[in-house]
């Protein structure tokens, strides 16, 4: 019964998990983080679903998880880009770079998506996982130290912004 047990646990774990070591400390970044690491389970889901489906079905339904992420990153990298642009981040221009080769990558495989078989599949689905977990890990965490203190600053400045606003507005 044991066996039983932990074959199950291990078909109900996620196969990217989300782990607080990736956890930036900046709130809106750190979501579209999970969102991603989703987006990697999204896949590796539909592509384990092969047998359950004809392969037209399967195409359908990895080429729209696919493209939802494709969508998504592109959306994540925009947001993060502007960012670091904001809090005056030097190394935006190879950080950027980096995201457009990510991205022209992702693209090449969509593009290619009808001569998909379950393997490219499964090697894709290792690569964006690899690719995404480093990336957050590693090169997202060079712009953490200048982008938290500006995400910090401008909550403070809302705060006092706020608060100075209420302090002066007419009583009724």
């Amino acid at each position: 019964m044991i066996t039983e047990t932990n074959d199950t646990e291990k078909l109900n774990t996620p196969w990217v998990e989300w782990d607080k070591r990736l956890e930036l400390g900046i709130p809106r970044i750190d979501s579209q983080h999970r969102k991603l690491v989703a987006m990697c389970n999204e896949l590796r889901e539909a592509l384990m679903n092969r047998q359950k489906r004809s392969k037209d079905e399967w195409l359908i339904t990895v080429g729209d998880v696919l493209r939802q992420a494709v969508s998504y990153t592109q959306t994540h990298f925009t947001d993060e880009e502007k960012l670091m642009k904001a809090c005056g981040f030097s190394g935006y221009e190879a950080h950027k770079q980096r995201h457009k080769e990510f991205v022209q990558t992702i693209t090449q495989v969509l593009k290619g998506f009808d001569e998909m078989t379950v393997t490219l599949g499964f090697d894709f689905a290792d690569y964006l996982r690899d690719w995404v977990l480093s990336h957050i890990a590693c090169e997202d965490k060079q712009y953490c130290p200048v982008m938290r203190s500006f995400y910090h600053t401008l909550q403070e400045y809302n705060q006092r912004n706020h608060i100075s606003d209420s302090a002066v507005a007419p009583q009724p």
